[in-house]
């Protein structure tokens, strides 16, 4: 008797539906672009048939359709959503996208709970996003921000590290994140968070606050925050690999692949299954050759280095919940080579590893509340080896000297809880708590009990009419080191003056306890003389700073924005490094009763047709310690800073050029000087002012290819003059290290995505 399977009638009902669709649909292909002719990556487009995809970093898109004729809706955030139909299979869209007039292009996240639109956030956010970064080829962070207003480095060749300083104030007052999430592990003399043992393939955008941001970030945090926010996997079903390699000359230092030169490798990967798993994982090389400069021999004016830097990321998202796990590992390894020597040579290695653990979760209970948790640990090393390589028989050995073999270790924990209490549309309360711990123990750091920071904030935002926002904040810590202030307040505010037009106001308070470095470290080598001091105080500040922001915009074809800027800092019981008076030979740290930095920048944007431009200028002050001795010293001592971004984009062959210079303007100051019959007065200093150029081409090959080319440091830079006679922590010496001269680059990147 014949029978019928209803399960395989079913199977094959569906099958043979699947193959008829398959064999029926069509394929769109195109891309979306705003009206400069900009790729908008992470487009959504979804058809009138239910079909959606996101388009790729490139914005560009692929998705099917059944029909003789498919709509399809195409949106993106800051830009007006546009319906376009497509009707002939092959046919390749071009979708221009406008601006739209009540939003921005621009979305910030440091400061606020969850991403919001720059120009609705209290806070004067500047982003630095990753289509700036891939135009520049960077290398590191600092080849990304040392053309910025404001910013200063300056290098420490001896110990391979980069300083930074953030509107006049150390890198130390600068709290430096990874996705809201601090870093642990300042080292060199300026007690700081080196931001090139970061890997610049990782990142997304990079964004900066400057000013206060103590109620939220708590210590490390007066002088502003950098949060570094990392790449993620696409928001669909899907997978991205991309590779990157990129050969560069060290001045006129090169051989390839290997030895003299910058050669750089980056592979990275993200996927997102069907479900609500997603995952990712990177590595990326640094092979820097070093550069003799004036030297002979054996020795190196800025220092061999190699890097290994990886990524492993895990996330997890269904329906209200989202998890992430991700871990960062750093393997660095700087070669200072001692001179030649008949006999032995003696070599040193600093070496760094550093494991950083990040865990993060959201929940979105209801529409009037969500919550989010952000935990890390850090276990941070840094090894000093020093090798003697016998001469006569080439044996090579750890030196047995004093002090010639040293560990730091830094153990760091941080836990933020917040959450967001939305009452109505025009009041929300964010409460939060904040535990920072860290714990260092080395051959250099006497005997300590490690720093614990505790505390809770309670920060509100109130809207008046759409017109007017208020941000209150107050933080409350408990320092086991230090007693920290009852309260710590702050307020920012913003008030819409027109269409187009915003001003911001703020005040802060700041705190900031001294680090386990700056109480127990000492330091002694041929270059640095350096002593902790234990009885430090705490820094504490107040700062005001205000901004008026202007967006403009003209048949959609020319956009004009501007930003003006003032600050004012005063820092009480600033921690500065001097002569030790029982000791002129040792440098340590001292409390200075006050210091001051106030100032003004101007910034500009203009985008016409297929030019972008940025023009800025900043004045910034920084007090005169010597004034409150001699009356006729000016109390501020100022230095200029000019800038200038340009970029052009030929449509024919899909190629970018972009030109990044700045003028850093002499740092003026005085020293005390003794005369022949011992009487001390004051002598002005100065350190000179620098010019920095870089051009960078970038041609695209359909959207899987990029390769960029261009030189570095055009002006050919090297050293800086300075009339001090005294150097600090660094020793004294009348140049300064800037660059290591004009240098010529070639990068490929590959990118495959589904």
């Amino acid at each position: 008797m014949f029978r019928i399977n209803l399960n395989k009638v079913i199977m094959l009902g569906i099958s043979l539906y699947l193959i008829s669709i398959s064999l029926l649909a069509k394929e769109i292909k195109g891309e979306v672009k705003d009206s400069q002719g900009n790729p908008i990556p992470f487009a959504t487009i979804s058809s009138s048939e239910g079909r959606g995809v996101v388009a790729d970093e490139r914005g560009r898109f692929e998705i099917q359709f059944g029909g003789t004729e498919c709509k399809l809706q195409v949106q993106a955030m800051g830009f007006r959503p546009q319906t376009v139909t497509a009707e002939l299979e092959g046919e390749f869209l071009s979708i221009v996208l406008q601006e739209a007039i009540a939003a921005l292009d621009e979305v910030v996240i440091t400061g606020n709970f969850e991403a919001q639109s720059a120009r609705q956030s209290v806070y004067q956010v500047r982003s630095i996003g990753r289509e700036t970064i891939e135009k520049r080829a960077a290398g590191n962070i600092q080849e990304v921000l040392n053309t910025e207003l404001g910013i200063r480095f300056s290098q420490d060749n001896a110990l391979g590290a980069s300083n930074l300083e953030m509107l006049g104030m150390s890198g130390q007052n600068v709290k430096v994140l990874i996705d809201g999430i601090p870093m642990v592990g300042r080292q060199g003399v300026s007690n700081e968070i080196n931001i090139n043992q970061i890997d610049i393939n990782q990142i997304e955008k990079i964004e900066i606050i400057e000013g206060p941001m103590s109620v939220m970030y708590g210590a490390d945090a007066l002088a502003g925050v950098i949060n570094i926010i990392t790449k993620k996997p696409v928001s669909t079903k899907g997978y991205n690999i991309s590779a990157r390699i990129q050969e560069e000359t060290v001045g006129n230092s090169y051989a390839p692949f290997l030895g003299a030169g910058n050669h750089i490798q980056s592979i990275q990967g993200q996927y997102r299954t069907g479900g609500a798993w997603s995952m990712g994982a990177s590595f990326t090389q640094n092979r820097f050759g070093g550069w003799k400069g004036s030297f002979t021999g054996r020795q190196f004016e800025w220092l061999p280095k190699n890097q290994n830097m990886g990524t492993a990321f895990l996330g997890f998202q269904k329906g209200n919940w989202e998890v992430d796990y991700s871990l960062d590992m750093l393997e660095e390894t700087v070669f200072s080579f001692g001179p030649e020597n008949r006999i032995e040579n003696i070599d040193r290695e600093f070496q760094t590893q550093r494991y950083m653990h990040r865990f993060q979760a959201r929940l979105d209970a209801s529409e009037k509340f969500k919550a989010s948790l952000q935990a890390a640990y850090t276990d941070y090393t840094r090894e000093t080896v020093t090798w003697i390589t016998n001469q006569r028989t080439a044996e090579k050995s750890l030196s047995k000297a004093p002090d010639a073999q040293s560990t730091l270790q830094y153990n760091g924990f941080t836990l933020r809880a917040t959450g967001l209490w939305s009452i109505s549309k025009a009041f929300n309360l964010q409460p939060g708590i904040d535990i920072n711990t860290e714990n260092g123990i080395g051959d250099r750091i006497s005997s300590n009990e490690g720093i614990q920071d505790y505390a809770i904030f309670l920060s509100s935002e109130i809207s008046v009419k759409d017109k007017l926002k208020i941000r209150p904040g107050l933080r409350r810590t408990y320092n086991s080191a230090y007693e920290a202030p009852p309260i710590i307040p702050s307020i920012n505010t913003k008030l819409t003056l027109g269409k187009r037009l915003d001003l911001r106001a703020a005040y802060a308070k700041g705190f900031r306890a001294p680090s386990i470095r700056e109480l127990y470290f000492d330091f002694f080598d041929a270059s640095h003389s350096i002593q902790g001091n234990p009885d430090l105080r705490a820094e504490t500040s107040h700062s005001f700073n205000a901004s008026l922001n202007l967006e403009r915009s003209k048949d959609k074809k020319i956009q004009y924005g501007a930003v003006l800027t003032g600050f004012y800092n005063i820092v009480n019981d600033q921690i500065a490094y001097s002569i030790d008076p029982t000791d002129p030979r040792i440098t340590t740290l001292f409390n200075v009763e006050e210091f001051k930095t106030m100032g003004a920048t101007f910034n500009q944007r203009f985008s016409f047709r297929d030019w972008n431009a940025n023009l800025g200028f900043a004045r910034i002050g920084r007090y005169n310690r010597i004034s409150s001795e001699s009356l006729v010293l000016p109390e501020m001592l100022y230095s200029n800073e000019f800038n200038a971004n340009v970029d052009y984009r030929i449509k024919r062959i899909d190629t970018y050029i972009s030109l990044y210079y700045k003028y850093t303007g002499a740092l003026p100051g005085f020293e005390m000087t003794s005369s022949s019959d011992g009487e001390l007065s004051p002598r002005p200093i100065q350190i000179d002012g620098f010019h920095w150029m870089d051009l960078t081409l970038r041609r695209d090959f359909g959207k899987s290819l990029q390769v960029q080319t261009g030189v570095r440091n055009l002006m050919n830079l090297t050293n800086i003059q300075s009339t001090a006679t005294s150097g600090g922590a660094h020793g004294g010496g009348p140049q300064r290290p800037m660059g290591y001269g004009r240098s010529y680059f070639l990068g490929i990147t590959y990118q495959l995505s589904k």
